[in-house]
């Protein structure tokens, strides 16, 4: 059963992950048209750092794919390093009635792409269901083993 436990964490890591990509690119087109932040600049779009996650690795996110295979080395799913701000500069929009507008009428607007965060969600929901389905796979595999050694013992 401990193999099937893997299985599940593995598929959960996945979710979970998914569920930030997700999150982070509805912040992203939340924020668009955001032309300050809390420190004054333009918001900044973010990115999800994802690394593979590993068996035998002193750190919680593993050993990354370039490393020798060995037996401790298996992958064991994936994990979010961070969430960083793109380095992007903002784009500058005519808007002179606008507040927030420099001195030539210009407003400084974040470098959000809507079509890219639009396919950012998409992949994310479908990476999502995938994860589920595995998981359901995995499931279904644990309960059909338990049966069969439950016929073998009765």
């Amino acid at each position: 059963m401990s193999d099937y436990l893997s299985t599940f964490a593995i598929s959960a890591s996945g979710m979970n992950l998914e569920r930030l990509r997700l999150e982070v690119a509805a912040t992203n087109l939340a924020n668009a048209h955001t032309t300050r932040g809390l420190d004054g600049q333009p918001f900044r779009p973010l990115r999800v750092i994802a690394r593979a996650l590993g068996a035998g690795a002193d750190d919680r996110f593993g050993r990354i794919f370039g490393a020798e295979k060995a037996s401790d080395d298996v992958l064991k799913g994936v994990g979010a390093i961070d969430v960083v701000p793109t380095t992007g500069t903002p784009r500058l929009e005519s808007d002179p009635g606008n507040p927030t507008a420099d001195a030539r009428g210009f407003v400084a607007l974040p470098q959000v792409n809507p079509v890219e965060e639009t396919v950012t969600i998409l992949a994310a929901v479908r990476a999502y269901e995938a994860n589920v389905r595995a998981f359901g796979a995995s499931k279904t595999m644990a309960l059909k083993a338990l049966e069969i050694g439950a016929g073998r013992n009765g």
